[in-house]
């Protein structure tokens, strides 16, 4: 169980740049959670749609590995996503 979490950090990792870059961006034009969180599902989605692409899947075969499936894998990422969106948006309303 901890290495298949470890797995999911680890892909989670290059992602939470551009992650922390959308939700900089929703803080900016309306620093409410529901909206962040509707924002950051649609990404989730297109994300999902690309790495059902074959070409895109075959650069992403480590978490097979570890025995994930890409819903598996999309929805932990928007789990672990939600959490950090949320406590970065109440910490700044908290200042605001």
């Amino acid at each position: 169980m901890l290495n298949r979490f470890r797995a999911i950090l680890f892909y989670y990792k290059p992602i939470s740049i551009w992650s922390f870059i959308v939700t900089l961006l929703i803080t900016i034009y309306s620093p409410e959670i529901i909206s962040a969180l509707l924002t950051k599902l649609f990404l989730t989605a297109l994300f999902w749609l690309m790495i059902n692409d074959r070409s895109i899947r075959k650069k992403l075969k480590f978490y097979k590995m570890v025995g994930f499936s890409n819903l598996k894998l999309v929805t932990m990422l928007y789990i672990i996503d939600c959490f950090v969106t949320c406590s970065f948006l109440l910490l700044i309303k908290g200042f605001i």
